[in-house]
């Protein structure tokens, strides 16, 4: 049964979508020229540009000026984008943000215990070296971060990883004033300390359990900080 479309733009969209679907179209693939998409479903050009422009904005497609249309994957991109609306237009909150991300890194923690790798291993033994050791605050903040990354990372998980990313994004401004909080209280800053070495300890030996009691710890840490 063909189907019927509101909108002639709709149809452009569909055959693109179908094509990825059936692995007819892959990543850094390049599209009919828009002339060959209009004869081939029957619609106008101008039909066949705003359904491009639809898939570019969504990051599907990646328009090069007189060069042409291929198929991207940047999801990330577009995730951030979403997520940063929400928030900007108070459709999600902060803490919905929050308890999300703290989804998303305990999914990361149990597939990392299976997934991680040795190179990835003394990445994270690396950062704590450094995160434990510097006194540089911006330093600290950076390995920090790569600690969290890389056990998201490790997951081996794209939709983790983008999930991950995007709710990263947001967050930076409040974990960067929280960690500062944090590190002007000698105390605080050894706690805070040793919790990331509890998280990176757990996911090296591939103890499951510690891992997530210290992901607990570190939440915990983080909530309390920021409603101070």
């Amino acid at each position: 049964m063909e189907k019927v479309y509101e909108k002639a733009y709709e149809k452009v969209i569909d055959y693109i979508e179908s094509n990825i679907l059936d692995g007819h179209f892959e990543v850094g693939d390049k599209l009919p020229s828009e002339r060959e998409l209009s004869q081939m479903l029957s619609v106008s050009r101008n039909s066949v540009r705003e359904g491009i422009r639809i898939l570019e904005v969504i990051g599907v497609i990646s328009s090069q000026h007189g060069i042409g249309n291929y198929i991207a994957d940047h999801f990330d991109k577009t995730l951030v984008q979403v997520m940063t609306m929400m928030y900007a237009l108070e459709k999600m909150t902060y803490n919905e943000i929050r308890e999300f991300r703290y989804a998303v890194e305990f999914q990361a923690v149990v597939l990392a215990m299976d997934n991680i790798t040795k190179d990835q291993i003394e990445k994270l033994q690396k950062n704590l070296d450094i995160l434990e050791n510097s006194q540089d605050e911006e330093e600290q903040v950076l390995n920090d971060k790569m600690i969290h990354y890389t056990i998201v990372e490790a997951s081996g998980n794209r939709l983790v990883i983008a999930n991950y990313l995007a709710l990263a994004k947001i967050m930076d401004n409040f974990i960067r004033e929280t960690r500062s909080k944090i590190m002007t209280d000698a105390r605080n800053s050894i706690a805070f300390q040793g919790i990331h070495r509890r998280l990176v300890e757990a996911i090296c030996s591939r103890d499951l359990e510690l891992g997530k009691k210290a992901l607990d710890e570190h939440f915990v840490y983080i909530c309390k900080n920021l409603d101070t």
